[in-house]
């Protein structure tokens, strides 16, 4: 028996110092920037006056091919081309499908593969009942408090407008792109971009573009950004999650609430949902969440470090922790989500029709139809009939690559904007959707970055009340995209 004991003991101490060991190779944070590179020659109050104007543009999209207000958005092109008088002259503009735009920056060297900067011009609904909540009028582009308020302010005008400014200062300043650069600026993205950005995209490859880097909104930079990691840290998106949304449909016989039948229509769609939520998509730590925790390791206090330098021991202590909150389960599986529920007319009347609509943000390693398939398995009901309701659904966009030049790139920049800090730059999965996903075929180096420092409640603005930028944090996006687009020659 003490024998026995010695030997556990033995075990564990080689456990416990491998595991030392491994935390101790986790690399030091890169060293803090010194004093920031040249920035772009500024007028804050023009740049804000131009975010202010374009904001005033009602381009709303409601659904995906339905109306659109095409006055609004021809003239918010035409603001932008008299805006920005030396990109209009110096870069080739298109129109595609109409209402999106596409910039051609030509570079020095046409043969180097170019880069796509992506954003877009519309903007979601504002709901009526939310109106007398908001500060400013969400279409008065109001400048007040040191913020530009309205719709757009953070998705996406901001980044199209960025783009353009410190495009728009470096042609005043004589600079030309090393390689040719595109803007690619779609008006569908908030109803999945089928129109405009995927257009934009098949052109390219048509033309045979094949990007060094692409990169759209997704990612931001905020206190707090990454759990455990202390300051202002920067998360940029390397891959998105799919989508799918699901109808499910049970038909059983109508008439008097008094005789119901043994099964009701009610009855089957209500068992159908409860069985889904009850049979949970798998977890799994790997991927782009296994990069985020890597990436986050030398930045986290000894004892969280040990644990995510360890995953050969920790994983399921890991994945049991981070499954307890919303976000965290989001970043580890499949998600599960009933959003809506019809059925009946009165209440003494038997349904003959009862239906739940289910939508779902599909894990990298799961598809559209592998999800199909396990929620048919699961609810294994005669009288569900299960049918795609959309079609934005998209399988998980491929994973981006984080050892590429053009990753560090975009670390690079990022890091300009915070001169004697190490600012964290960590990779993860958005949970959301946005147009880059139409370059995931194409390209392993697509990105998602919106680079505006997020304040507290921010990121409840984003489709949200009161949507605002402050006027610092969109000079800082300007600069951004300025100190990105000089260095294109590091790819």
């Amino acid at each position: 028996m003490k024998r026995l004991a010695l030997v556990v003991l033995g075990l564990v101490a080689i456990v416990c110092g491998v595991a030392v060991v491994r935390t101790l190779r986790v690399p030091a944070p890169p060293p803090a920037r010194g004093a920031a590179g040249p920035r772009v020659r500024l007028d804050s109050a023009t740049a804000v006056a131009h975010l202010a104007g374009a904001v005033r543009f009602r381009t709303v999209s409601y659904t995906a091919g339905g109306p659109i207000d095409t006055a609004a958005f021809r003239g918010l092109h035409e603001f932008l081309a008299k805006s920005f008088p030396k990109v209009t002259a110096t870069l080739a503009r298109e129109n595609v499908n109409g209402l999106s735009l596409l910039y051609t920056w030509r570079g020095q060297d046409t043969t180097l593969a170019p880069v796509v900067l992506m954003g877009h011009m519309d903007v979601v609904p504002v709901p009526d009942a939310n109106l007398r909540e908001w500060a400013h009028d969400p279409f008065s582009g109001d400048v007040a408090d040191g913020y530009v308020w309205g719709r757009g302010t953070l998705d996406d005008k901001t980044t199209v407008l960025a783009v353009l400014e410190a495009a728009e200062a470096l042609v005043a300043a004589g600079f030309k792109p090393p390689r040719t650069v595109y803007f690619a600026f779609g008006h569908d993205e908030e109803v999945g971009g089928l129109y405009g950005a995927r257009k934009i995209v098949e052109l390219l490859v048509s033309r045979g573009v094949r990007p060094a880097l692409v990169l759209d909104e997704g990612g931001f930079m905020a206190t707090g950004a990454v759990p455990g990691v202390p300051g202002q840290a920067a998360i940029v998106g390397i891959a998105e999650k799919g989508y799918v949304t699901l109808r499910l449909t049970a038909k059983a016989s109508g008439g008097h609430s008094s005789m119901p039948p043994g099964r009701t229509a009610v009855g089957a769609v209500s068992r159908a949902v409860a069985a889904l939520e009850a049979n949970p998509f798998p977890f799994a730590l790997d991927g782009p969440t296994q990069d985020m925790l890597e990436a986050a390791a030398p930045y986290l206090p000894f004892a969280p470090r040990v644990a995510v330098a360890n995953l050969w021991l920790t994983r399921p202590l890991l994945v049991k922790a981070m499954s307890r909150t919303p976000m965290g389960a989001a970043l580890l599986h499949t998600t599960t989500a009933p959003t809506m529920l019809t059925a009946g007319v009165k209440d003494n009347v038997l349904p003959p029709e009862a239906t739940a609509i289910v939508n779902f943000r599909i894990r990298p390693g799961e598809t559209v139809a592998s999800v199909k398939e396990r929620v048919r398995r699961i609810i294994a009901d005669s009288l569900i009939a299960i049918e795609q309701l959309d079609s934005a659904a998209v399988d998980p966009s491929p994973v981006s690559d984080i050892h590429s030049r053009a990753f560090a790139a975009i670390g690079d920049a990022i890091r300009s904007l915070t001169p004697g800090l190490a600012t964290p730059v960590i990779p993860y999965l958005v949970f959301g959707g946005t147009d880059a996903k139409y370059w995931g075929r194409h390209s392993d180096k697509v990105f998602r970055f919106l680079p505006i420092p997020l304040g507290a409640g921010d990121e409840a603005r984003v489709h949200g009340v009161n949507e605002r930028v402050s006027v610092a944090g969109y000079a800082t996006s300007v600069n951004f995209f300025a100190t990105l687009l000089r260095g294109l020659d590091k790819l």
